[in-house]
């Protein structure tokens, strides 16, 4: 019985920890309005990881789409010494693109550099943060000062 109790605490704590509040999606959304902002006046390229297939000690494999690009495409990318994570928002400078030797395409996006064993990540928005502010948006028309989150 008191094993029972337990576990029903222990739930009913992590659902009060987790569940989605109005006041924390909508700071959110603000988080996302403000990183939006910063990334675009620095001109950095914005990636919205879909998933990531491959870790590696020198970095990772990830399909990511570009966001603003109206094609709504994924792409192959490899980051250089960074753990992409899926559902993130990457803000990257020194992006290239060329040829992926294990996907025998000319397209695979490459952020960072291999040899001077820089990342190329200026800031990344966690996709919890991200899955926060899009509930808001969804109460709210989408849109937050224009800036939509779909990548």
């Amino acid at each position: 019985m008191f094993t029972l109790l337990f576990m029903i605490t222990i739930g009913v704590v992590i659902w009060l920890a987790l569940r989605p509040t109005p006041e924390r999606d909508a700071q959110a959304a603000q988080s996302w309005a403000n990183f939006h902002h910063y990334t675009a006046s620095n001109g950095w390229t914005l990636l919205h990881v879909q998933s990531v297939y491959k870790h590696g000690n020198r970095g990772s494999k990830a399909r990511v789409s570009v966001y603003g690009d109206t094609t709504r495409t994924n792409r192959d990318s490899w980051f250089w010494w960074h753990q992409a994570q899926r559902g993130s928002v990457v803000a990257v400078r020194g992006l290239s693109q060329g040829w992926g030797p294990h996907t025998h395409r000319d397209d695979v996006l490459y952020i960072g550099n291999e040899f001077s064993h820089q990342d190329g990540i200026q800031a990344v928005f966690d996709a919890r943060e991200l899955k926060r502010a899009q509930q808001h948006w969804s109460r709210h028309q989408g849109y937050l000062g224009g800036s939509s989150i779909a990548a």
